[in-house]
């Protein structure tokens, strides 16, 4: 289905750290949003990384079927979602057999303070990144900066160092490339991505659309969500 021109470019859920310390612990009531393949995977991990998983996961199901009840008119009940991770850790989504629709586009994050995924809508792609605002040593910094963006993140400006690592990790994730590549080549300029290296290439490979970064507050994280433009 075609987005209408007001319709939202993506759909955005949030999972707050309170929810995931709960579902942590596997309560039946969101055992019963999860697949037995999930489960059996959750069950594995580590209460920490359970936790951590379940954030992000939890918010993708709700952004999921939101997006497929705007779009497609289908209301798929949260267990019927079936996510993974490819080995690159890129999450993966599997519906149930012989659904018609497309799987769309889909980004998951999560931080200390809980967790966010968002949906493309329209065909458009995403990436999410959800980090801490807190003092980043330099050293930290200069993983990400590019020459000159380092002395406009500054220890004393913990929300500036967030931006420029959350938009960068937005930008690559909508690439599908996340962190493996460089991220000093990427800038985010003026609410746009612009690229160089291999996230170039991967860009042009994707028809070169024009990407937009937004980033939102939320408690003492900061959200940063890239989102292609959709094409004609």
């Amino acid at each position: 289905m075609r987005a209408t021109p007001d319709a939202p470019p993506y759909r955005l859920s949030l999972c707050p750290r309170a929810q995931a310390d709960r579902a942590a612990g596997l309560p039946q009531d969101v055992r019963a949003r999860f697949s037995a393949l999930e489960l059996a995977e959750l069950e594995a991990l580590a209460p920490r990384r359970r936790r951590d998983r379940l954030a992000g996961r939890l918010a993708a199901k709700r952004a999921l079927v939101a997006h497929f009840e705007a779009e497609e008119g289908w209301t798929p009940r949260p267990e019927e979602l079936e996510l993974s991770n490819d080995a690159a850790g890129r999450p993966v989504l599997r519906l149930p057999r012989g659904t018609p629709f497309a799987v769309p586009h889909f980004s998951i994050s999560h931080a200390a303070e809980g967790g966010a995924a968002a949906v493309g809508a329209g065909g458009r792609r995403v990436g999410v990144d959800l980090e801490s605002v807190v003092a980043r040593p330099a050293q930290v910094v200069a993983f990400v900066a590019a020459p000159g963006e380092a002395a406009a993140a500054p220890a004393s400006d913990p929300e500036a160092q967030a931006r420029l690592w959350t938009g960068k990790e937005a930008a690559l994730k909508l690439l599908g490339l996340g962190l493996d590549a460089d991220a000093r080549d990427v800038r985010v300029e003026d609410g746009t991505a612009r690229f160089s290296g291999a996230p170039e290439r991967a860009w042009r490979a994707l028809g070169a659309p024009r990407v937009n970064v937004r980033f939102e507050r939320v408690g003492a994280a900061l959200l940063a969500v890239a989102c292609t433009e959709e094409t004609s």
